[in-house]
């Protein structure tokens, strides 16, 4: 077997799965009790309307009871991809206000709460209500696909 070609065959998958995203084997319907509630970032909308990144709590973010979708990405500072959706989750932000929360879990910093929900890759979105995961999705998505994800949600 050509090493170098199975290389290069591997890497062009790996990569595909990274740009395109993918399905993986869905936790739909877990909850994140038991998580542990490490410091997180949530996107807030300030005064002047601009994406502002705060500081939370993992749980108090996610594990709550008024109905609203609650977006988590998991990445990291590292991840290319990770760095591509971030806009598109501060557009969806900016665009849907206060009827959606977007937290982001940095897998190097809060590595208790990755861990806990078995995060294996990134960027790993997860979307949340009433502290029950209702839907995912890991890689990079068009920001369209995932606004049609959430409106199938709400």
């Amino acid at each position: 077997m050509n090493t170098a070609r199975f290389f290069n065959v591997g890497t062009l998958c790996f990569l595909t799965l990274m740009v395109i995203g993918c399905h993986h084997p869905s936790m739909v319907g877990t909850t994140v009790k038991g998580a542990p509630d490490e410091a997180v970032e949530v996107l807030q909308i300030g005064d002047d309307g601009a994406i502002q990144h705060a500081q939370g709590r993992f749980l108090e973010l996610v594990d709550r009871t008024d109905q609203k979708l609650v977006v988590v990405d998991f990445w990291a500072t590292w991840c290319g991809p990770c760095r591509l959706l971030g806009p598109h989750l501060e557009a969806i932000k900016q665009k849907w206000g206060d009827d959606l929360e977007v937290v982001k879990v940095d897998v190097d910093q809060a590595t208790a709460v990755a861990s806990h929900l078995n995060v294996s890759s990134i960027p790993d979105v997860r979307i949340y209500r009433n502290g029950k995961q209702v839907g995912d999705f890991v890689g990079l998505m068009p920001r369209e696909e995932i606004e049609a994800l959430l409106k199938s949600l709400q």
